[in-house]
Formats: structure tokens, sequence, C-alpha cells
């Protein structure tokens, strides 16, 4: 691009504040999803994370060059800001990469996550605070150009990324971790959630308001294969010993069922959709492990992990509607 088709440092704002805008939406979006439409969210994401990257030189060589000379007494927090952007888009690589997948429970992506929680109300306040304010007027054609050749920077980095990945990573943007192999399959929980410790012997399950013994239920079980894809940056495809919702709840008129956890955890699914979801009692022949939700837990394929309730205790039919809940759960 020739020096003077540059953006300006007000159209290089708005093409920043554009794409990290698209990638915190699909992020959000993609995270939830587990379906195979999903991937052009992961895609739109990756792309819109890595024009972040692209347009990083520009944003340097003009306002922040001319803010630092100005010398803000809020500076520091401009600059904690572009630290914070770029320490969550680096994560974001090394977790698409699988170069770093994290520390124990805390995965790169959970960290992803996290800074952009951090990043969120600085760059509110950021672009509130500063004067003169990118707008729509400031679309012209040198916009255009400058943001079409991020956009083309991040693909390029985007095709070198995947070459270098392969086929282990799923649509979702999760690498692949213990399929077929229950003892390496991660143990993980969501957020606050904790395993509790009762013996399978005193565990007490009630669906439809009937009680419900673990006995019925392995003798029910076949085999069942299907991806756990958890938030946490990972999949495992496992051969759950598992019976179908729809075996064991008698017909109703209630629209859904309500599966809850002996921890209080739960989850709303639309009552037509039973006979895709599945109890299961155990994965290749062998007991389910605390860790994994034993001596019950719910299998949910097509559905990321936090759908996959553990040590479910009870299910019920509710009229209340399946979608009246949050998007992610806060327990």
């Amino acid at each position: 691009m020739k020096f003077g088709a540059r953006p300006t440092a007000r159209q290089v704002d708005l093409l920043l504040a554009g794409a990290a805008t698209v990638a915190v939406g699909t992020g959000l979006a993609s995270w939830a999803v587990g379906t195979g439409w999903g991937r052009w969210l992961t895609v739109t994401h990756a792309l819109a994370g890595l024009s972040l990257l692209a347009l990083a030189p520009a944003k340097l060589r003009g306002s922040v060059r001319t803010g630092l000379k100005r010398r803000r007494a809020t500076r520091w927090l401009s600059i904690l800001l572009g630290l914070l952007v770029t320490g969550t888009v680096v994560l974001g690589v090394l977790h698409a990469t699988g170069v770093w997948h994290g520390v124990g429970y805390w995965s790169a992506l959970w960290t992803h996550v996290l800074l952009v929680a951090l990043v969120a109300p600085l760059l509110v306040w950021h672009i509130v605070s500063r004067p003169g304010r990118p707008g729509i007027a400031d679309l012209d054609r040198r916009a255009f150009v400058g943001g079409g050749v991020a956009l083309a920077a991040a693909g390029a980095a985007y095709w070198v990324q995947q070459l270098a990945v392969g086929d282990n990573r799923r649509f979702t943007g999760s690498h692949e971790i213990g399929s077929f192999n229950p003892a390496a399959m991660p143990t993980t929980m969501w957020l606050n959630d904790r395993s509790p410790r009762v013996a399978a012997s005193d565990w007490e399950l009630t669906v439809a308001g009937e009680p419900l013994s673990l006995e019925t239920l392995h003798a029910q079980a076949a085999p069942l294969q299907a991806d756990l894809d958890c938030t946490g940056g990972w999949w495992s495809r496992q051969s759950w010993d598992a019976v179908p919702l729809a075996a064991l709840v008698p017909d109703s008129d209630a629209p859904t069922l309500e599966v809850t956890s002996l921890t209080g955890y739960s989850r709303l699914f639309p009552a037509r959709d039973a006979a895709d979801l599945y109890l299961a009692v155990g994965y290749g022949g062998e007991p389910l492990r605390r860790g994994h939700g034993a001596p019950v837990r719910l299998v949910a394929p097509g559905r990321r992990g936090f759908w996959w309730v553990k040590w479910v205790s009870r299910v019920d039919a509710i009229d209340r509607p399946w979608w009246l809940q949050l998007p992610f759960p806060a327990e």
C-alpha cells in the first residue's frame, strides 16, 4: 500500500474497534455452539483476532506514538490496555496452534477469556474518554483498503496456522485429548462446581418424579460414541455406556426437561430432544470416574461440555421454557 493510501489514526481506531467487537461476539458465540455450523463462528473469530495483530503496527505508528508524547496521567491505563489486548491475542494463538494448553485446570483458552473480561471495561473507557472519536464518515476508500489488507494478512496467518495444526482441532477450535482412553481424558469443572463425595451405593436418582436405581441404568445401558467438547479447549471421543432419556421419561405435555446435579448445577433442554440426550454410567465398559461425573452423568451430543451435567441426581419435566436460562451457567 502506498504511503498516501494508509488509513488515518482515526480510521485505524475504527478498524480496531470493529475487529475487537467481532472477535468478542463470535468468540462467545463459538464457545456456546457445538454443532457443525459453528465452524464459521470459529473461523471469523480467528480472523478478527489476527486482524488486531495486523493492525497493531499502524496503531503504534499513529495514535500510540502521539499519545505517549502528550504524557497524559492516564497513559499507563492505555499501555495496560494495549498489553492486555496483545496478551489476549497471543494466548488465542497459543491455544489455536497447540503450543501451550495451560497448567492443570487453567487452560490457555480460559486465560484468554479472562483477559477479555479485563479488556472490555478498559476498552469502553478508552473509547469514551477520547475526543474526536472516529465515526461512520471515516469509512472512506483508505479505511476499506487498510481493513482489506489487515484481513488478507489475517487470512494468510490463519491458513499457515491450520497447516501447522493439521486435523487435531475440531471445528470448535478444541484439541483432541484422550479419545477412547478415559484415563487420559481431562477432569475439569465449570466455575465453582465441585465433585461430590457420595458413594454409588448411597446415590439417589429421580427421573420424572420416580426413583431410578443405578442397577436399572446399568442393565439398560448400550454403547454410544459421542464427543465431549469442553470450553476449556479440548475434545475427547468416548464410547459411553448410556440410556436415552426418551426411554426413561414418560410422555408429557411439559416442554422442558431439567437435568440437575447433586451439586445444584442444572441445565434446561427441549423435551423434544429426549431421544438425543442420555444418562451415562460408564465408558469403554468401565464405570465413570468421579471427576467425569460418576456414578451418572448426562451425555448431550452436539452440545458443548457445560451442557453435559455431571453427578445427575434429578431429571424433571417442567413447564418453564427451556430457553429461559443464562446462555452460560453462573454457578
